[in-house]
């Protein structure tokens, strides 16, 4: 294990990016921040009210400003009574005693105006008190128009918006929404942020957003959708509620989002190398109702979700020589109160709240079997209706697959395990849980099926095609189109998709994870994958095309026959003209760039919403041969599956 060295956490920057910890109270320091954050701002601001507290506020009297200390017969000018000289205080005529000046222009926040735009946003009350805050706006109205969308987010959200800021000095549950139905004709979203410049989005509704929020600064946009080119602005009335909330805080646990009770920026998609054996948590000997005996130390992950999630843990084998760790998931550390266990790997659906995952050591006739090992993790917002790409549900598909079948062998062979094709019957696994490439590309599209119907209730998706189109290479039938067949203009998992009307081509440049890709090698072999993401010279996450990348990270099924040497898993694609790049993990070499697709076959997959027989002519295909698998060209052992290698 090239990496079995480590005995303290990397974190690998192959997911979305996370929300900046360096505004997040991990300290008291940062608690310290937070308040001043809200003090200064003036927690009562807003639309319809000044935010500028009453001299009385500050608690003094005539008879508390004098004393009888001589100087004190003499006080410094202080007009607002907040304890600052006027001839030091950047707002002589309002209260600031935190003299907060967030542009830097010399002026303090209290003199500003409040326009509701990014550089003076209206004021939400803060501090993690409880209790509702009403106000009401018009976004045909607002000054700003700074921001067209909030990635990863891409609505066209173009119109003019209202930005609201607000603090909090310790964790609280936030919610905000409008008021329901909307005026005809408009439209207004809600965003929820932790920057805005650069925009770190926590989360985005149509009504109404929920988050678990760690003391820090915050904002809220209400902008307006942009549909046809026509802007749906209007009026709009808004409600916010704010609530303590208390979070266990365990000595020795790791808060995944980088501090306790911050909620995951989803989706979270993290590789983590540790050792139990460097750890200091040895509180944990076993998991009810399971009796093995895990009395070795523990290295315990805390993560908090502010919504339903699939959240899936696995640790890569096979494991060091010596080494026996198995990964549990916990609602509760004090007692252990356990959701899952595996020896390898953890898949569940959660819903909001605090979880746990401990990879903890076994004991067997007394030796404790600790040791290095590598865990990723995957927690993703369960699926939603309406999506213009199937990209999500081919994500959850392979978090899904990757913990339930992973590395269970490579062979010519179809799905790792029986699918259920909604009630049309079932698609059969036809050798064990071996399985190869194109198999595994279509493994997931049917995975992802199933996944979009049980989180959406909507199992039309199985209506589009019948089940026979998955089971058999006839022309006429995606399956053979998937295989890749020249014959049917068929260069890769993304003509098939367009054949049928369920997804199009894209250039490697604008691909996003979830997105299909057929490769070419110069080798004369190829591989159909899964795309998770562009990589750089090194093996990091590049979430944009550019002159850096070298090649990306997919999925799919490939190496060796063996349990444990081949079958479902990652690897790092590099392009031809780089060489042979040392990567984090396997490697696949040799790859072709090009524009043209019968080299380089990308595309995506629509929504199912989307799916049109108007957009593809299977039919045209009927009657020519059936298409073959060709194991020679599709050649499972990439550069770094040694076994298979050898055994060739």
């Amino acid at each position: 294990m090239r990496h079995s060295l480590l005995l303290t956490l990397l974190l690998v920057g192959c997911g979305a990016s996370s929300i900046s910890t360096e505004n997040v109270a991990s300290d008291s320091t940062a608690v310290d921040l937070a308040a001043n954050w809200v003090d200064s701002l003036g927690a009562d601001s807003s639309p319809d009210s000044a935010g500028v507290p009453d001299a009385r506020d500050d608690g003094l009297d005539a008879s508390d400003e004098t004393t009888s200390s001589p100087d004190a017969l003499l006080p410094p000018d202080d007009v607002d009574h907040d304890g600052i000289p006027d001839d030091v205080d950047n707002c002589v005529d309002a209260y600031n005693l935190d003299q907060w000046d967030s542009d830097g222009n010399g002026v303090g926040d209290a003199c500003q105006p409040r326009h509701g735009t990014p550089d003076f946003p209206f004021i939400l009350p803060g501090k993690g008190d409880s209790g509702d805050y009403h106000t009401e706006g018009n976004t045909c109205d607002a000054p700003s128009d700074m921001f067209d969308s909030y990635p990863p987010n891409t609505v066209n959200e173009s119109g003019p918006e209202v930005v609201y800021a607000f603090a909090v000095d310790k964790s609280v549950i936030f919610h905000a929404e409008i008021a329901f139905p909307e005026p005809p004709g408009t439209d207004v979203d809600l965003q929820l942020l932790s920057s805005l410049s650069p925009l770190v989005l926590i989360q985005r509704g149509h009504f109404d957003v929920s988050a678990i929020l760690a003391p820090g600064g915050y904002y809220l946009v209400l902008d307006t959708y942009v549909e046809d080119g026509v802007e749906m602005c209007g009026p709009y009335q808004l409600t916010v509620s704010i609530e303590p909330v208390q979070v266990e805080v365990v000595d020795g646990v790791i808060p995944l989002s980088g501090a306790p009770s911050l909620p995951l920026q989803l989706p979270f998609h993290q590789e983590f190398f540790n050792d139990t054996l460097s750890s200091e948590t040895d509180e944990i000997d076993s998991y009810p109702p399971e009796e093995y005996d895990m009395s070795g130390p523990e290295v315990v992950y805390s993560f908090t979700v502010d919504r339903p999630v699939r959240v899936s843990a696995v640790l890569r084998t096979p494991e060091p020589m010596g080494v026996d760790v198995d990964v549990h998931l916990l609602s509760s550390l004090s007692p252990p109160v356990l959701v899952e266990r595996g020896d390898r790997s953890v898949y569940a659906v959660l819903e909001p709240g605090t979880w746990y995952l401990s990879v903890d050591s076994y004991v067997a006739n007394g030796e404790m079997k600790g040791g290095p090992y590598y865990l990723l993790v995957s927690v993703r917002e369960r699926l939603h209706k309406g999506e213009l790409w199937f990209n999500d549900a081919v994500l959850c598909a392979v978090d899904y697959i990757y913990a339930n079948y992973g590395l269970l062998g490579y062979d010519s062979a179809v799905l790792t395990h029986d699918i259920s094709y909604g009630d049309k019957g079932v698609i059969s696994a036809t050798g064990g849980a071996r399985t190869m490439c194109v198999a595994a590309v279509m493994e997931m599209m049917l995975q992802g099926m199933i996944l979009y119907a049980e989180d959406t209730g909507d199992p039309s998706v199985f209506d589009f095609l019948p089940k026979s189109s998955w089971e058999t290479l006839d022309s006429s039938h995606i399956k053979a189109h998937i295989w890749v067949n020249h014959d049917l203009d068929s260069w890769g998992t993304a003509d098939a998709l367009r054949h049928f009307g369920m997804g199009e081509n894209i250039p490697f440049e604008e691909l996003a994870p979830g997105s299909f890709v057929n490769i070419n090698r110069t080798t004369g072999s190829g591989h159909a994958v899964v795309f998770m993401h562009y990589i750089d010279s090194v093996g990091d996450r590049v979430d944009t095309y550019g002159d850096e990348v070298v090649g990306f990270r997919y999925f799919s099924s490939q190496g060796g026959y063996a349990e444990g040497q081949g079958g479902m898993d990652y690897r790092y694609a590099i392009f031809d003209s780089f060489g042979a790049l040392e990567m984090p993990y396997n490697r696949d070499l040799n790859i072709i760039y090009s524009e043209n697709q019968n080299y380089l076959n990308t595309g995506m997959m629509y929504g199912p919403s989307d799916w049109s027989s108007d957009k593809g002519s299977p039919i045209s295909f009927k009657g020519m041969p059936p298409s073959k698998f060709d194991p020679i060209f599709f050649d499972g052992c990439t550069a770094d599956d040694l076994a298979c290698r050898l055994s060739k």
